[in-house]
């Protein structure tokens, strides 16, 4: 990076901390360890971060539904679409606070980094409601945001407790209080993701009588990693495996469905 774009990116910062090699207000820090700057984590991180999820929610868009029949309303649901709101009015409230202050005092990604993090919970919000009408129950995309959002805090956390530590106390509480709030629910969410949507009121019927495959059930997770096959694998170590041990095949993926696509 040229000397000129450094210095660039570094205004964008003031007066809070610099874009990259030490923070402004923590240069008396007496830790010798080199930290990620506060800026940094709060524009390269959280934007990279917001528009990676963008374009892969784009493109799930773009490429279309999965067919299957729509998952009821739900308290999970319900739930995830409800703690997102928390992080969208933390922005909000940051964004309004900034606006308030004397402008000359406020770094220019103060009005910027919040307003990225609202449309991003916005869109979050559209995914999920999407997903749910779609019938995925379990969510690869969330799953991905959900994680890099958790790592993101954690750093800006860390980073926080280091300044506080140095300045005998937090400066900025207003700032800092609604941080722990988006942290917490991005903690929260992130758990959410293992839990498997309930299956659809139409599906459940028309499945009622066969031998369900654990993989219909399983998370993200469970599902990239085989972890959902573990039973059948114990118990094809215990005994020979017989006939009535398997499950039914995926309905997505019987020959009859599987067929008429070559």
């Amino acid at each position: 990076m040229t000397g000129s774009g450094l210095s660039n990116l570094n205004a964008f910062c003031y007066p809070v901390s610099n874009f990259w090699g030490g923070n402004a207000e923590c240069d008396h820090r007496c830790h010798d360890e080199v930290d990620i700057t506060l800026c940094f984590e709060d524009t390269a991180v959280l934007y990279s971060i917001c528009a990676v999820f963008w374009l892969l929610a784009a493109l799930k868009f773009l490429c279309g539904d999965r067919g299957k029949p729509a998952i009821p309303r739900n308290w999970l649901n319900i739930a995830k679409i409800a703690l997102v709101c928390v992080p969208f009015i933390a922005a909000l409230c940051d964004l309004i606070y900034t606006a308030t202050k004397d402008t000359s005092q406020e770094a220019h990604f103060h009005y910027t980094s919040p307003i990225i993090l609202m449309l991003s919970m916005a869109l979050v919000a559209w995914v999920i409601f999407h997903e749910r009408r779609t019938g995925l129950r379990s969510s690869g995309l969330m799953f991905v945001f959900w994680l890099a959002m958790v790592v993101y805090g954690s750093f800006k956390l860390r980073t926080l407790t280091l300044i506080a530590e140095d300045d005998n106390g937090v400066k900025d509480k207003f700032r800092f209080t609604t941080f722990v709030l988006q942290f917490t629910t991005y903690i929260v969410e992130f758990f959410l993701v293992f839990i498997p949507e309930p299956r659809a009121f139409r599906v459940r019927a028309e499945e009622a009588d066969r031998k369900q495959c654990p993989e219909e059930d399983c998370t993200f997770l469970s599902g990239i990693t085989w972890w959902w096959l573990n039973w059948l694998i114990w118990k094809g170590f215990r005994k020979p495996l017989e006939y009535s041990d398997l499950t039914d095949l995926n309905q997505e993926d019987k020959s009859g469905v599987v067929s008429p696509k070559f």
